[in-house]
């Protein structure tokens, strides 16, 4: 077979089902997200040809550079993904919502793929249209998070204020010794996200985690603090029962803020949030993080 690149046709394949469901239809949201990418020109003459989905793949294939085969692929995956949730849990995601998404993959399957071929530095444009600037890591470029050791957790916590809706958003991230999420949790409250976090980890059933936390007040008290009688100890000396009573193959670490910017981040989501929310799957604010610290 005939096909420009054998890593784009993989890629493809993945997206076959969700084209099934949601293009030849040729009506609903789907075809307001191809207008939107900028690419419902490229795909609407396949229809006109063909009338089935395997048929309107392979044809693309053929035709399609490899950037535009990657930009619609990750667009019929976000969009399955849409179905989906709209089927299975009553979301409904909005265009901008889809397009987002197929934008953090398209950009972490491109990332993972220029460390795997050093040597490929070509220039990728990309018809996918942007409203979200990359993350910087800001001070020190060799302070970076850190994975755990093999066959432990790591979990990162952080808090940010908010000026504006006057909140205090918490942020909590579970990665396992490759990098990869476990669960995510943001939440708004309380002045020291440890205490919640010990006792989500409890919740999940989880064991062997290690915490992190830049705030070095709060992980040098736990670790050899005591005898504060103000709310922050007591509240930390709740955390430290706790923790000692069900946790006891589990211990808290301080890190620089450098190195937890996806606690961070997803702090800083929990302030503009109405409520607190767990991830099962990698929210769009932190997938860039996630991607490139897996690496």
């Amino acid at each position: 077979m005939d096909f420009k690149d054998l890593a784009a046709f993989n890629v493809a394949m993945l997206g076959k089902q969700g084209w099934k469901l949601e293009i030849v239809s040729q009506q609903g949201a789907a075809v307001d997200v191809w207008n939107a990418a900028n690419v419902w020109h490229l795909i609407s003459p396949s229809l006109v040809l063909f009338d089935n989905a395997s048929d309107i793949i392979f044809h693309l294939l053929r035709i399609l550079s490899t950037t535009q085969i990657e930009n619609i692929v990750t667009i019929i995956w976000s969009i399955w993904k849409a179905r989906n949730l709209k089927l299975w849990q009553q979301v409904t995601d909005s265009t901008t919502t889809i397009m987002v998404r197929a934008i953090h993959l398209l950009e972490g399957w491109r990332s993972a793929n220029r460390k795997q071929n050093p040597s490929n530095h070509s220039h990728i444009d990309t018809t996918l249209p942007r409203n979200h600037t990359n993350q910087v890591v800001d001070g020190d470029s060799n302070i970076r998070w850190r994975k755990p050791r093999s066959g432990r957790l790591k979990c990162n916590i952080d808090a940010s204020f908010s000026d504006v809706n006057n909140k205090i958003g918490l942020g909590m991230c579970i990665r396992d010794s490759k990098g990869f999420h476990v669960r995510s949790k943001i939440m708004c409250f309380s002045p020291l996200g440890l205490y919640h976090a010990i006792r989500w980890i409890h919740e999940l059933q989880l064991e062997n985690v290690d915490f992190e936390v830049d705030s070095k007040r709060v992980a040098d008290y736990f670790n050899k603090g005591s005898g504060d009688v103000t709310e922050f100890g007591s509240i930390m000396d709740s955390s430290i029962h706790f923790c000692r009573s069900f946790l006891t193959n589990s211990h808290v670490e301080f890190t620089r803020r450098q190195a937890n910017e996806v606690a961070h981040t997803l702090a800083k989501a929990a302030t503009s949030s109405s409520s607190f929310r767990i991830f099962d799957e990698i929210p769009t604010c932190i997938t860039d993080l996630i991607f490139n610290e897996m690496i």
